[in-house]
């Protein structure tokens, strides 16, 4: 991380959560979607990519597929944190659960805090998809470093100018290959990003 940037704070409560039985059924239903294309998953090196969410409450608080589970096909109730808090200025979460929630769960919240409406989003990578998008979407400032207090203010920012109809879809300029879409529900931000997918990947 660039010296002068606050580092990431997780506060993390290690303790079971309890997740309704229809809704991690869905969580898994959607990232599955994700996991086949490719758009979540785990590179070379074994460092995992990707994440889901759905909001929990009315509340910003929200359910987030944990740190580190990029790697697997499938996930168990365990590999899912919920985000009880979280504070963008200081850039620091507050999680529980038997899995640690990862520093992509404050691009999740500033959507989350911004949009009362949204109620899932999806933070995918796809390089060649990204390079494409860079040029359509709104995206972030390309000098915003990921996991960075600017990074999650400039994703607000560009959340608020969202206007009904729009394609929920934030390209992160700073982050290589990072994609975020969301929705009012899992389904709806999972087939968001995967049409947009689908409509350029023969171009």
């Amino acid at each position: 991380m660039t010296e002068g940037y606050i580092k990431f704070n997780c506060n993390w409560d290690q303790k079971d959560i309890l997740i309704p039985e229809s809704l991690y059924k869905t969580l898994e239903e959607e990232r599955m979607r994700l996991y086949e294309l490719g758009l979540i998953g785990v590179y070379p090196d074994g460092i995992g990519f990707g994440n889901i969410s759905v909001r929990a409450y009315k509340d910003s608080s929200f359910y987030i597929s944990g740190s580190t589970t990029g790697q697997y096909r499938q996930l168990n109730s365990s590999h899912y944190a919920l985000v009880n808090r979280f504070n963008l200025a200081d850039n620091s979460i507050y999680c529980c659960g038997q899995i640690r929630a990862s520093s992509e769960s404050l691009t999740h919240a500033a959507v989350y805090e911004t949009l009362p409406e949204v109620g899932a989003v999806v933070h995918i990578h796809c390089l060649w998809l990204w390079k494409i998008l860079l040029k359509i979407y709104p995206s972030t400032p390309a000098e915003i470093e990921y996991g960075t207090p600017e990074m999650a203010h400039a994703v607000q920012q560009l959340a608020a100018g969202f206007k009904s109809g729009d394609e929920n879809i934030i390209v992160m300029g700073g982050h290589r290959e990072g994609i975020l879409a969301f929705g009012s529900n899992l389904h709806e931000a999972t087939t968001q990003i995967i049409n947009t997918y689908n409509r350029y990947k023969h171009d």
